[in-house]
């Protein structure tokens, strides 16, 4: 048999023919039931050597091996080990003609001109670390393998696998999708399959998709209690179904099926998002499911997508994150990229263009409606576009939705204030900075979110049945704890350890500048002016705080707006164990933690640490605390916590124990 690739060469690819060989029909994996990598598959099921294979390309061609080890005029190569090999393909290539590279790192002895002036022709023996491309051609469909094709790393032909960027497949041939590269995989999908969809807002229909990739489509009934909404199918296989009456069916199913659960995809938008990901399925996972299939097994012939858990994490299986990532293409081939943020800005536009709450309520409505989606599909959507007050609408906390919120100023992307209680009980076992926070008292959990305890953000706020006010829904940055979500399923992680004390333009007290702006533009003035103007602002500050420390900090706080509550929030405590540093002598510890908390100039800190009657001694503990009055960019109470524990010191705050007596 043999197998053709195209290879590069000076004047473009030309084609090459391979000898070719099949898969065996029975193999040491043949009774596993895992995925099996390329290199398994190459090893078990074609029989290869690569070890061999190496050594003969050396024996046969000398010039190579000395380019390999970098060593001109160097003979009597002999491999002496071979280590395992990375896998490198792409997601952009036919399966019934699929290259696929195996690099391998290696050490060879070999014979070399010697170095040692004993006169020419002196040869030495050394090991030598060189590194070897090995190309193999494979017919995912006719199940064979061409023989490979050899050279060094550094010196093998450039073409679209050695060079490639994007669609970059992993050792089981499954596509490495990154975030940035879900918008570009699902455009070079829709370009060849729905062509009319790219740049026009328009809804992609399920079915009109899957014959245009030549799939069937049967809608069916699985077992009783199965959790299945959809297969696809790749090989020809018995399935156990039910007829209209409810009794067990034995099906043979053609390859190439999707079948739909019609007990589980009860609405037009659950089947037509199943067969879309199942399409999906077909575009990008097909030589992953044929490479499986060469081992005569067909236990991995088809896939199921199930209603099961909504979060992964970083133990998934092999399978795990394959339906992850189709999840996630799927809904960007649902609602293509470029019409969908022009459908939205439509949308947004008519209503006045304000991201409030009320409007992105409406938007997400709109797209919903229009694409055929469902509106936590859409919420999703939007967020990913550009949208991430998205977040704030249309939001379920343990299978309740909760009231639409938003922030009075910018929503930080990757930012939410909701958290079950699940995942808060999660993170009190993680994070030590998020303990302190609540053991301060400072916050209550209301209708997902862990609010600060004041009337101005509480409705009926010493009930039971308290909820956030009209204000703190459309400010939710200045009262709530924020956390960092990353991806669509990552668990959500403590943020800042705070809510916002103010918001930013309140605060006419800057203790820290970004001095970044071009030579002789209009941002470099201003950055300049808002320097000089700040210097003098800190300056009389400084020189009006009065005599007594307790009465300098509040002046302090009522200038940047902060309340009691709010400090006391930041830095881990009570609000009582705030008034008792106050009403007693400080520790150089806690007068510390009240500078970082309050974000003062470090002159004004050293006034604060004069006025509560300290000074800095000359030893470690001192010195990291009086760093910590200058270095404050990107410092908070935790971190400065965390840098002296480090040091096995004690921390600038015991959170809750500081309430305790004595």
């Amino acid at each position: 048999m043999l197998a053709v690739t195209m290879t590069p060469s000076e004047g473009g690819m030309v084609p090459v023919i391979l000898p070719a060989y099949p898969a065996e029909e029975v193999c040491s994996l043949e009774r596993g039931v895992r995925p099996y990598t390329v290199v398994e598959i190459l090893r078990e099921v074609f029989h290869e050597d690569f070890f061999l294979a190496v050594q003969m390309y050396m024996d046969r061609y000398p010039e190579g091996a000395a380019k390999a080890i970098g060593r001109e005029g160097a003979e009597g190569f002999r491999l002496v080990s071979l280590g395992e090999p990375r896998v490198e393909s792409s997601l952009h290539q036919a399966a019934c003609s699929m290259a696929v590279d195996l690099l391998f790192r290696a050490t060879v002895a070999a014979w070399v001109p010697g170095d040692s002036g004993k006169g020419e022709g002196i040869r030495e023996k050394g090991l030598f670390p060189a590194e070897f491309r090995m190309r193999y051609l494979l017919n995912l469909w006719e199940k064979t393998c061409s023989a490979p094709g050899i050279a060094p790393r550094a010196f093998f032909p450039a073409d679209a696998i050695t060079e490639q960027k994007t669609a970059i497949t992993n050792r089981y041939l499954l596509p490495i999708l990154y975030s940035r590269d879900y918008a570009e995989t699902a455009r070079r999908m829709l370009q060849r399959y729905y062509p009319e969809a790219l740049g026009n807002p328009m809804a992609v229909d399920g079915r009109e998709l899957a014959r245009r990739m030549h799939l069937q489509v049967w809608k069916v009934r699985f077992e009783e209690g199965s959790d299945i909404l959809g297969q696809i199918f790749f090989d020809e296989t018995w399935v156990l179904l039910r007829d209209a009456q409810g009794r067990p069916l034995r099906k043979k199913i053609p390859a190439m099926t999707i079948l739909i659960n019609a007990d589980r995809c009860t609405t037009k938008e659950a089947e037509n998002f199943t067969i879309v990901h199942e399409c999906c399925h077909v575009y990008k996972d097909q030589p992953f499911f044929r490479l499986q299939m060469l081992r005569g097994k067909h236990l991995t012939s088809y896939t199921s997508r199930k209603r099961k858990k909504e979060t992964y994490s970083g133990a998934n299986s092999v399978m795990d994150w394959m339906e992850l990532q189709t999840e996630k293409l799927t809904a960007y081939v649902l609602m293509e990229e470029e019409g969908a943020r022009r459908r939205a800005e439509e949308l947004l536009s008519s209503l006045g263009g304000g991201r409030t709450p009320e409007n992105l309520q409406k938007v997400l409505q709109g797209l919903a409606s229009f694409y055929g989606v469902s509106r936590s599909m859409a919420r999703y959507r939007m967020v990913e576009m550009g949208y991430p007050e998205a977040e704030g609408v249309y939001a379920y906390v343990e299978r309740r939705r909760i009231p639409d919120y938003g922030c009075g100023g910018e929503w930080k992307p990757g930012i939410t204030y909701v958290l079950s209680r699940e995942e808060a009980g999660r993170l009190l076992q993680e994070s030590e900075a998020f303990r302190q926070v609540l053991e301060s008292g400072c916050y209550c959990y209301v209708e997902g979110h862990f609010c600060l305890r004041e009337e101005a953000y509480l409705e009926h706020m010493d009930r039971p049945y308290r909820r956030l006010t009209a204000y703190a829904r459309h400010h939710i940055e200045e009262c709530c704890i924020a956390f960092r979500v990353h991806g669509r399923y990552a668990s959500t992680e403590y943020a800042d350890g705070r809510a916002a004390r103010r918001k930013e333009k309140t605060d006419r007290y800057q203790s820290r500048h970004d001095l970044d702006a071009e030579p002789e533009t209009r941002m470099r003035a201003c950055q300049n002016d808002h320097f000089a103007e700040d210097a003098v602002i800190w300056t009389r500050l400084k020189r009006d705080l009065p005599d007594t420390f307790r009465q300098a900090v509040q002046d302090i706080l009522d200038a940047k707006g902060i309340s009691q509550s709010e400090l006391a929030a930041t830095m881990g405590v009570s609000r009582a164990a705030f008034r008792k540093w106050c009403a007693e002598k400080p520790s150089l510890r806690h007068v510390v933690a009240l500078c970082i908390a309050m974000d003062v100039r470090a002159d004004v800190g050293e006034e604060l640490v004069r006025l509560a009657g300290l000074t800095f001694q000359n030893h470690l503990e001192h010195s990291l605390l009086r760093s910590m009055l200058y270095e404050t960019r990107d410092l908070t109470v935790g971190r400065a916590g965390e840098i002296l524990r480090q040091k096995g010191l004690p921390p600038l705050t015991n959170g809750a124990e500081e309430d305790l007596p004595g």
